[in-house]
């Protein structure tokens, strides 16, 4: 499923789906750390995404993956606001449905 807001600006679309596919097949919420959560300097970031392509990594906040009963079934990506404010809404948007966004939390 995807939807754009009346208005929105045309790239969003690109960067939830890329936030969406990175979060699904990492299990963990897009931004700006590595496998070991470690924090990534921009030359890594911009390393990991040419390697694994611009449409599957992202260091952009605002993508979450969507567990369910301890599986990874799809995720979502937000974008269009601030970092922080995607980050909001996608991990309010899994909360919503019931699900998780961490393997280990339930």
């Amino acid at each position: 499923l995807l939807e754009r807001m009346d208005g929105g600006r045309f790239h969003t679309v690109h960067s939830s789906t890329t936030k969406a596919v990175c979060a699904a097949s990492n299990k963990r919420p897009t931004g700006a750390k590595g496998a070991q959560a470690q924090s990534l300097d921009v030359a890594h970031a911009v390393g990991l995404a040419l390697a694994a392509g611009p449409e599957r990594w992202t260091a952009m906040e605002g993508g979450y993956p969507i567990i369910v009963e301890g599986e990874c079934v799809g995720g979502i990506g937000v974008s269009g606001g601030s970092w922080e404010f995607d980050d909001r809404v996608a991990r309010a948007a899994v909360d919503a449905i019931g699900a998780s966004y961490q393997i280990d939390d339930k």
